[in-house]
């Protein structure tokens, strides 16, 4: 299952928040300031709960989250086990 959710997640980053020549892998820190600032995070957290039908909560938005791609696609991994999903979601 963590292809599935891996594989959007770093095509979404790839394709709307970096730049062309730039290159993303797994384990990349995604808050140096480097590869995500503020509005990209928050694009991308608006990307995973529309992608997995999951609702990021505000306690959520933890550097333990969204430090990189391979923790992300954990927090979505228990979210989406956890039935933290979007109402309605899955019916």
């Amino acid at each position: 299952m963590s292809e599935e959710i891996t594989e959007p997640i770093l095509e979404f980053i790839r394709r709307e928040l970096l730049a062309p020549d730039d290159t993303i892998d797994v384990q990349d820190d995604l808050l140096s300031g480097e590869l995500l600032d503020s509005l990209g995070v928050l694009r991308l957290s608006t990307f995973v709960e529309e992608q997995f039908a999951i609702r990021i909560q505000p306690t959520d938005f933890v550097v333990e989250n969204f430090q990189n791609v391979e923790v992300l696609t954990r927090f979505v991994q228990r979210a989406v086990g956890s039935g933290n999903g979007v109402s309605g979601a899955g019916d």
